[in-house]
Parts: C-alpha cells; structure tokens; sequence
C-alpha cells in the first residue's frame, strides 16, 4: 500500500583510501534520482500499488574509507499516489496513514552490518506517530551513466514490512481475520546518485 525508500547507514567499501585527512562529501537526493515501487494485497482490487511523490534525503560519504557513513529520508505521507484516487484517499485518511495527524515518514540510519546476501541496514522508522527499530536488506554498486560517463551510486532494496507493528489498522474487526488489506507491504526501491569524489 505504501512505496518507501527506508535508505540506511550503508558502511560500503569499494576500495581502500588514502592517507590524507578523511573529508565528508553530503549527498542529497529526491524524486528525481530516486525510484521507488510498493503495493500491499487489497481485495477489492487485488494489489494496491503506490507512491510517494514528495520526499528528501541524504548520504555522507566519507572519501578516506569510501564509505557511505549514514543516510537520512524524510517523506510527505501525504503524497502517496497510484492509478486509484480513490484508494489514495483512503490511504491518507484516518482509517489508515493518517496523514492529517502524522505527516512525516522518517528513517534514520545507525548500523550497518555484511553478509553473504549483501548489506542489513538498521536504524528507526518513525511513522504513524510510533517509532520501531528495523532492519532491512539491500545491495549496492557503481554504475556509469551512459550518457554523461560519470560514476552513479546504485543501491537497491526489497522489504517487507507489518503496517500492524505501527498501529495502522484498516479495520479492527476485519483485521483479526479479514482480507481487505494485507498486513505486509513490500517495498522495491532504487536510488542513483551521482559521485562527484575523484578516485570512486
């Protein structure tokens, strides 16, 4: 039902650096570097699939360790869109995001941890007025824009996260048995940014 892009802490060595002093480059990013895809079982229509069309974000890279050190998102809940206006509507009342009341999606990274699949990012999902830890997978890479040869910063993610753990309940009867709406919602997403450091 809700298209995210939970970006993280992500501690990702693409080479070693050099012995000069480290320096922070910020990178900032929104709708137009950034694709995100969601969509949550909905049984009048059988997936709803949406948006956001307003947010804003950034990553501090550090250059000495080609690192990326954190990366903060805030959304405009309200901004949520698909092909239904209707259940856009919905979407934004009170029956589910509420976003009258609570109009800020916010992540903010803290750890990062490597596995065999790629990275875990951890850090607090602040929506619905209620704050949770979480966790959430995602892989990263450079890729050279065609068009322009300069090197991208790709990162992409696929999550799925229980709209329950925050308190958004479509209906409290339906929903100790009911289909109306799923209670996961995955999220895909993919970010591209442009690395202006010499040597990535």
């Amino acid at each position: 039902m809700m298209r995210f892009i939970f970006l993280s802490i992500l501690i990702v060595s693409w080479g070693m650096g050099g012995s000069q002093a480290s320096t922070q480059e910020i990178i900032t990013f929104g709708p137009q570097e950034t694709k995100i895809i969601g969509s949550i079982p909905y049984s009048v229509i059988g997936r709803y699939k949406a948006e956001f069309t307003s947010f804003k974000g950034r990553i501090i890279l550090d250059e000495d360790t080609r690192q990326i050190q954190s990366v903060y998102l805030e959304i405009d809940a309200k901004s949520i869109k698909s092909n239904h206006p209707l259940y856009d509507r919905l979407a934004r009342s009170r029956r589910l995001l509420n976003t009258v009341r609570f109009p800020k999606i916010i992540f903010r990274s803290d750890e990062i941890v490597q596995d065999k699949n790629g990275y875990r990012v951890k850090g607090i999902l602040e929506m619905h007025g209620i704050k949770r830890r979480m966790t959430f997978p995602f892989k990263v890479g450079i890729v050279i824009d065609q068009g322009t040869k300069q090197r991208l910063l790709d990162i992409q993610g696929n999550w799925s996260i229980n709209r329950k753990r925050f308190n958004i309940v479509w209906n409290r009867l339906l929903d100790r048995g009911g289909i109306v709406v799923g209670d996961y919602f995955t999220v895909n997403w993919g970010i591209k940014v442009y690395l202006t450091m010499e040597g990535h």
